[in-house]
This record gives structure tokens, sequence and C-alpha cells, in this order.
């Protein structure tokens, strides 16, 4: 259940794509915004530059109104469409003031956007996102480029899988959500094949594609029933699909836009190769190369 959705700015345009997506979300779960600026300051070497620290907080605090107006504007927006709304300014550590409202507010998901600008105004960059990803208590929507002006629907939604590892709450947790969206649900899983790998024939290879299949459609098949015995549903669109490749990340990327995906959800949960979906590896690729939204949840 998703109550409050904390949205991190920055004042980008991808911190605005977010906040697009942060409220189509609150639209349809009824749910609340939080919006955050955090100012994470940067002093010089005062030896080199003596009057830095004045300089510096001067520019902060003129960036900090600067928030506190937008933030106001946004709030006025948001009232219109019926979404209650908050806003916070905190001087932190961009990361550690995420988490930590994330947390002290209790709120349900965070959404940002994956690249930032610079100075005092780079609040969220890619690196800040990684680590708000590995670091956050509930799970992170991140937002690539600029995005779509307006966000009506999301149709098809991508679920990355193991098949080696229990996913029947994530898949379950996929149907939910993709309930609420009235969108379609994918399960792929890539079967993943090490660049050394040159001499196993097509044969042995497409054995281990067919064997991967079936077990990704018996596990389909346990989460989809499992789901429709709640609340006693009649239908939910669910497929599966195995392919193979070198990279994991960029096979679900150019899986991914080739097929026109809105939306993927990938879960932190995972071992080693692809089954290592611990961001820091392949997962983190993904979110960044994919040309969609990314939810990060955890199991």
């Amino acid at each position: 259940m998703i109550k409050k959705i904390l949205w991190a700015s920055d004042g980008s345009k991808e911190s605005n794509s977010a906040l697009r997506y942060a409220t189509f979300f609150a639209e349809k779960l009824g749910a609340d915004i939080l919006s955050l600026f955090v100012s994470e300051i940067h002093f010089p070497l005062t030896s080199l530059y003596p009057n830095s620290e004045e300089l510096i907080m001067g520019i902060v605090e003129k960036t900090e109104k600067k928030f506190e107006r937008r933030f106001k504007r946004i709030s006025r927006g948001l009232k219109e469409k019926g979404i209650n709304s908050t806003s916070k300014i905190l001087r932190n550590g961009t990361v550690e003031g995420i988490i930590k409202t994330a947390k002290s507010a209790k709120c349900d998901l965070i959404v940002m956007g994956k690249h930032g600008q610079g100075f005092i105004e780079r609040s969220i960059i890619g690196s800040n996102t990684a680590k708000v990803l590995r670091n956050s208590p509930v799970p992170v929507l991140s937002v690539k480029g600029k995005g779509k002006k307006g966000i009506s629907k999301i149709e098809k939604i991508l679920v990355p899988v193991d098949v080696s590892d229990s996913t029947e709450s994530t898949i379950v947790s996929s149907l939910e959500f993709a309930e609420l969206l009235n969108a379609s649900v994918t399960l792929l899983y890539v079967f993943w094949l090490n660049p050394n790998s040159h001499d196993i024939p097509p044969s042995l290879i497409n054995k281990f594609i067919k064997t991967s299949h079936q077990e990704l459609d018996r596990m389909a098949n346990l989460a989809k029933d499992k789901f429709l015995k709640t609340k006693k549903r009649t239908k939910q669109s669910l497929s599966t699909e195995v392919i193979y490749g070198a990279s994991p990340s960029l096979a679900i990327r150019d899986y991914a836009k080739k097929n026109k995906f809105d939306f993927i959800i990938m879960n932190t949960h995972g071992r080693k190769g692809f089954k290592r979906i611990i961001l820091g590896s392949e997962a983190e690729k993904v979110i960044r190369e994919a040309h969609c939204p990314v939810l990060v949840t955890r199991p």
C-alpha cells in the first residue's frame, strides 16, 4: 500500500519528469506527495578562497528560497488534482537526507530522477541515485530523461526475474501493481551466456532455454493462481519470455525498448551473475540504461 510518496527534487528536467510520475501514482493510488530538496553544501579550501563560506552560504540560501517558492506553486497544482502535498528543505548529504526523510516521514515510495545539474543545485546525480537505491527502506522509482509531458496510463510492465530463486512474492506484487494500472505483465528471464562459452552447441543452448521457459511458466502459473485467489479476482494478463545474451542488462534494455514497455519492475534479491539482482551489478546497469522508468523493490 503506497500512501505517501517522497519526490526528491533538484530542479532538473529529470526530477521534473519524476514529479509527473509521482503525480500519476498519487492520483491512481490516492497517495500524498512530500516534495524534498536537499542542500548538500561543499566548501572549497578556505586558504585559497578566504571568503568562500560567506559567498557559498549566500548561494545556498538563495537556492533554498527558490525551491520554497517552487514547492508552493507545485502544491497548488497538486491540490487542484485532489492530491495532498507537503514540502521540506533539508541541509544534509543528498543520500542521507533522502533516506532520513523517507524514514522519518514514513514514506512508502521514493521517486527521483537519475541525473542532476551542477554546483549547489546538483542534489541528485547518477551515483547518488544508486546509493539511495542500495540503502532505501522502501521501493525507489528511478526516472530517466525529460520523460513524457503528460502520463495518462502505463500499459506494459516488464518484470525481469530469476528462475533459480523463489520470486513468487515479486510476481504477485507486480500483478497487484499492474491491476491498479490496468496493465499487462511480462516476466523475462535472461539466460546468461559467458562470453567465453561460444563453444556451446546451439542445440544445447536451445535445450537450456526450453528448460528455463518451463520453469518460468511454472513459477508464473503458481503466482497467478495465488493472485487470482486473493479477493476472488477473475483475470490478469501475464506472459513469459526467455532470451539469452552475454550481457543481461543490455538484453533487458534492448528487449524492453524493442517491445515498447512503459515500465520495469526489478527486485534487489539475488546471488551472482544475472542472479545478482543486487544494486551495483546488472540491475544498476538496467536502471542506468533503460529507456523507461524502473521501480526497484525489496523481497
